[in-house]
């Protein structure tokens, strides 16, 4: 189980730091006006991606972190994943469950 944790934490900081980028661009792009608002798009659709590799990779690294100093693995998985659950469902309300706001 040690060892797919590595891997899932390897695949998980590819796509952390891919959507990373991606997303600070796309936010360096809009705030200095270089892309219209109809390609906001990609700045609209990348925070939740970016959120779940970020929890996913936090989470396997967190764990085998804490396996080291326990000795335990399955039970710092299960309460990392746990909380990691949570706050992407907290994400997932934000982001789908309140209407958008009017800024302009």
């Amino acid at each position: 189980m040690q060892k797919t944790l590595h891997s899932v934490a390897s695949v998980s900081f590819v796509f952390f730091v891919a959507f990373g980028i991606l997303h600070i661009v796309a936010s360096i792009l809009i705030s200095q006006g270089l892309i219209a608002r109809t390609n906001w798009l990609i700045f609209n659709v990348l925070d939740l991606p970016f959120l779940l590799a970020a929890l996913t990779y936090g989470t396997s690294k967190l764990s085998l972190t804490l396996e080291n100093i326990t000795g335990k693995l399955k039970i710092p998985l299960i309460v990392c994943g746990s909380l990691a659950a949570v706050v992407f469902l907290i994400a997932l309300y934000f982001n789908f469950g309140l209407t958008d706001a009017q800024i302009f």
